[in-house]
């Protein structure tokens, strides 16, 4: 995978930490502007221990380049272990899926609580909806 610093650019963005408390708050994101799903695909078909080997790569690169080390391992280790337990791609990627949905709606309800907007659901499996508001 040649030079990983010109594969990943580095872009800002700024993002409000604290609604109506905090100024704007500037973190830097990597970018992998020239992926080649193409290139990683064929690799994955004919090659899977390197493919693996360079995923791995490309990840302890991002990780190792962040300013969250220790909270982004225990992310991919939970990431890999629901790789395993699920035992295929499409298990794994509902897994994923669901995972995901469960962080945003933590965070959705986060930013509710502190505009005064409680909301009573807090699983992927029944959303926030406007109509589901607690007093």
């Amino acid at each position: 995978m040649g030079n990983q610093s010109a594969m990943f650019p580095t872009a800002q963005i700024e993002v409000n930490s604290k609604p109506r408390l905090s100024p704007l708050n500037t973190i830097k994101i990597k970018l992998m502007d020239n992926f080649d799903f193409d290139s990683w695909t064929m690799l994955a078909r004919t090659a899977p221990d390197d493919f693996e080997q360079q995923r791995r790569a490309v990840i302890e690169s991002q990780i190792s380049s962040s300013d969250n080390v220790r909270r982004l391992r225990g992310l991919q280790c939970r990431i890999d272990m629901e790789r395993i337990c699920a035992g295929t791609p499409l298990k794994f990627c509902l897994r994923l899926s669901t995972l995901m949905w469960d962080a945003f709606m933590d965070l959705n309800n986060s930013l509710n609580t502190l505009v005064g907007k409680d909301c009573e659901s807090t699983s992927a499996s029944s959303h926030c909806s406007p109509g589901k508001r607690t007093k």
